[in-house]
């Protein structure tokens, strides 16, 4: 029955992908044995339509409960477009300042949020909105996970204060810097996975130098973590052909003249270094950058001032940017 919903597409207004009907079950399958999961596919491989297909899995199925979506503050109009344009059935409810008063957002009715599917909040609303903390979540999914990577960070210890029954981490960089990245959201998806922070720090260091690496770690969170890339041979023959278009922008006689002039300039000073210095540029890179920055602002490209000139009494930017946006307009 789950592998029919899913082949029929979750109920979505899309077509699932192979790769993405593989998720979903993955996710769903977590979702069931309540294991938190963290889905780090590739920017572009369609995370968020993943998790659209099982958000409409739980309505088809009549799930008791409302999942709450934490997202960057720049995301929740492109998860509402989203939602529309896939999975219009969905009854979300986008609970942040922007879309009502910040004194009934505090106060939101118990029974309000339990008639919708879904609630789109932000990291800093879902910090500031004590009802958020108390209320009981079917799930929570947390968008761009790395938001939480700081483990001693309020917006942190907001986010793991909620209570849900199944948690989900949307990230394509699950560890950005650090190790103790990987920890944090860990102690959100599944606390007590990786043992305490200091635990995880000490045991981290004895793996580096140990003679089998970071493969004990990899093996440990490999079933919490599904991550694709758009290289991979399992996905790549899912994907689309790719669509290229060139955009081809002809300098001016002016434009042309000053690039030939900025390049002569430009290879006579470096004629002039010698040894070392002509190689790595050395302490001459000021030099060299001060005149490739004096060749932009000739040719116009440079941000702080274009290449103007009247025409029928306007003036008229002939720098490479505005003429490639009108070409392409």
């Amino acid at each position: 029955e789950l592998l029919a919903e899913i082949e029929a597409d979750a109920g979505l207004r899309a077509g699932l992908r192979p790769y993405q009907k593989r998720g979903v079950q993955w996710l769903w399958t977590l979702r069931g044995l309540e294991l938190g999961g963290c889905l780090a596919d590739d920017m572009g491989l369609g995370k968020t339509i993943q998790v659209l297909a099982v958000l409409s899995m739980s309505r088809l199925k009549k799930e008791q409960g409302t999942d709450l979506l934490v997202v960057p503050a720049s995301l929740v109009d492109n998860w509402r477009r989203e939602i529309e344009r896939f999975a219009p059935q969905l009854e979300v409810l986008i609970a942040h300042p922007s879309r009502m008063p910040s004194s009934e957002l505090r106060k939101l009715p118990k029974r309000r949020v339990a008639a919708h599917d879904a609630v789109i909040t932000t990291y800093g609303t879902a910090m500031r909105t004590e009802w958020m903390k108390a209320y009981p979540w079917r799930s929570v999914i947390l968008d761009e996970a790395q938001a939480i990577k700081n483990p001693g960070a309020q917006q942190t210890r907001a986010v793991k204060a909620l209570q849900s029954r199944w948690q989900l981490a949307l990230t394509g960089t699950p560890v950005e810097n650090r190790l103790g990245d990987l920890w944090s959201i860990f102690d959100f998806l599944n606390p007590g996975l990786l043992g305490s922070a200091r635990a995880f720090s000490r045991l981290s260091k004895s793996m580096a130098s140990g003679k089998q690496g970071y493969a004990p770690l990899r093996r440990l969170v490999q079933p919490y973590v599904l991550r694709r890339l758009k290289t991979d041979q399992t996905v790549i023959a899912d994907l689309p052909d790719k669509t290229e278009v060139n955009a081809y922008c002809l300098r001016s006689k002016r434009q042309a003249a000053l690039y030939g002039q900025s390049v002569d300039e430009l290879k006579r000073t470096i004629s002039e270094l010698e040894g070392i210095q002509r190689r790595l540029v050395g302490p001459d890179f000021p030099r060299l950058e001060h005149g490739v920055i004096r060749a932009l602002h000739r040719l116009g490209l440079a941000p702080r001032r274009g290449c103007q000139t009247q025409q029928n009494g306007q003036a008229t930017d002939r720098s490479f940017h505005h003429s490639l946006l009108r070409r392409l307009a």
